[in-house]
């Protein structure tokens, strides 16, 4: 920072500026944030939750009441997430499912073709991924997300008509395009109804509860398996992802009737409830968003090294998630030596470490580690990295396993960076931008993941185990980056604050100006 901006904070007086440059255009805050620059913040520009402030102004929330909000927000909000999580894997693992179960045979499918299969997903999440985030913003949050869900759904129960490979890849590409509206709302959500503190326990339920989608959908597709009758009967695999289909559809009506766009028209909240929501907002310095696409926000997104790692870092954990969720049962045929049947039960073991292991963490990173996730994230990292070093390179079956199991370890490890974009990327427009970014490096990954797969190394894969070795490696390295940049980020915010002594006052209501982590004064990153 050049001393001339040293100088523009010093002199700057970060209390409530209430002017106006016309009745229709209020400024109702000015700050200087820490690195010089002036911001005015208008009331159109300012966060939804803006509105409520009157309600909750000289509030103390009372510790006992709150933790009954808390607990009716808990209730109400995580078991839907987890319900369309859990379906969200169980309706992409079913590939893994029918590769076994005869859909290569069915459709006249070559190798190279279902190599495409997981790939021609995660084109159309990708291609998808910027109108998907833009109308989440624009639009109505939890509307826009069950009737994405709903078309899901129908297009999965679509794929059991499928005749050809074509036709099938298609669906794929469909059903790409509307799952890419599911992690943002997510992250959009837990950003909303939680407190930075409480966001990483809540995203490890969500998205390890994914594990139980893997449970139920290799159970379906076992029991359909073995229970087959006669030469002539409907393919088991379409009615894998028929029944899995319906679930989806279930789900995603009741999402639509269930889970309010905003936290303020909530159905199980009463007014005092409500007061408490927003005030319990302030805290993240974030609010509920704002609909209104913000050029600078852009910009900074743009230019922040942080965006990147996000990038990379979603790039790093699904090449191995897209080699495992299409050919993980294969590998566990052909590599291991287990039947069809044995393999299909042999994911549920994974499904178990899914569910179990992300809840666990986040119970030992809150009373160990006092809430700093990513150290947690690291220690997880590297844990798997050894797991797959084991994979790779041990000649013991049994030990192959173990690292083979290890993979849904980093389960934990993608839900504490998802929420760490929940609370370290402030800004409404900057976190559509930042969570973009990684949900493409996610894509990416994913339709690098399954290419890795070679058919003539079969059925041992050894260029797909090193590519997984390889980016857990990579993405352990990512994690210390983004921790050493955020630990530095909150020291410098903290010394030129002291600097400023008594010519420094936080400004009222600045928590809902609609601000980013790094115009915000008051914002700390969660480390």
């Amino acid at each position: 920072m050049t001393s001339s901006s040293r100088e523009d904070i010093k002199d700057a007086n970060y209390t409530l500026d209430v002017t106006s440059v016309n009745d229709l255009d209020p400024v109702i805050s000015t700050v200087v944030s820490l690195n010089g620059k002036r911001i005015e913040v208008h009331e159109k520009d300012a966060d939804i939750a803006m509105q409520y402030i009157d309600d909750v102004t000289g509030l103390v929330l009372d510790p006992e009441y709150e933790k009954k909000v808390l607990r009716k927000i808990d209730w109400a909000i995580l078991p839907i997430i987890v319900g369309l999580m859990s379906c969200q894997l169980m309706d992409k693992t079913t590939n893994s499912y029918a590769s076994i179960m005869g859909l290569q045979k069915s459709l006249n499918m070559s190798a190279k073709e279902y190599s495409w299969v997981g790939s021609s997903f995660y084109f159309g999440y990708l291609i998808f991924q910027y109108p998907a985030n833009r109308m989440l913003q624009r639009l109505p949050l939890s509307k826009t997300l069950s009737l994405a869900v709903i078309a899901w759904g129908v297009i999965l129960m679509c794929h059991a008509a499928c005749t050809n490979a074509a036709g099938f890849l298609a669906c794929r590409v469909m059903l790409g395009v509307f799952e890419g509206f599911m992690n943002p709302a997510y992250i959009l959500l837990t950003s909303q109804w939680w407190r930075k503190s409480e966001h990483f326990m809540r995203t490890c339920i969500w998205w390890g509860m994914q594990g139980f989608g893997t449970i139920l959908g290799a159970g379906i597709a076992y029991g359909l398996q073995v229970h087959r009758t006669g030469p002539h009967s409907f393919p088991s695999w379409k009615c894998v992802y028929i029944i899995t289909g319906c679930i989806t559809l279930l789900l995603g009506f009741i999402s639509l009737i269930h889970i309010p766009d905003v936290p303020t028209k909530a159905w199980f909240l009463n007014e005092k409830d409500k007061i408490y929501v927003v005030e319990r907002a302030r805290e993240n310095q974030q609010g509920f968003g704002n609909q209104k696409f913000k050029w600078n926000q852009f910009r900074e997104a743009i230019l922040d090294p942080c965006t990147y790692i996000f990038f990379f870092y979603g790039l790093s954990y699904a090449i191995p998630n897209g080699g495992f969720t299409n050919f993980g049962s294969m590998l566990l045929k052909g590599d291991f030596g287990f039947s069809t049947a044995d393999a299909l039960l042999m994911n549920m073991p994974g499904g178990g470490i899914d569910i179990v292991f992300p809840f666990a963490v986040g119970i030992i990173n809150y009373h160990i580690f006092h809430n700093q996730r990513l150290i947690s994230c690291i220690i997880v990292n590297l844990i798997v990295t050894v797991g797959m070093c084991l994979l790779n390179f041990t000649p013991h079956k049994s030990s192959k396993l173990v690292g083979y199991l290890s993979f849904y370890m980093a389960t934990a490890v993608s839900a504490g960076m998802c929420s760490v974009v929940s609370s370290n990327v402030a800004g409404n427009t900057k976190k559509i931008v930042v969570n973009m970014f990684y949900l493409v490096g996610y894509c990416t990954g994913n339709i690098i993941g399954p290419q890795t797969f070679n058919p003539a190394q079969a059925p041992g894969y050894s260029g797909a185990k090193a590519a997984m070795l390889a980016s857990f490696a990579g993405g352990s390295c990512l994690i210390m980056i983004l921790y050493v940049i955020y630990f530095y980020r909150n020291k410098k915010k903290d010394r030129l604050v002291a600097e400023l002594g008594d010519k420094y006052s936080v400004p009222d209501n600045i928590a809902f100006a609609d601000l980013t982590d790094m115009e915000n004064p008051e914002f700390r990153y969660s480390l």
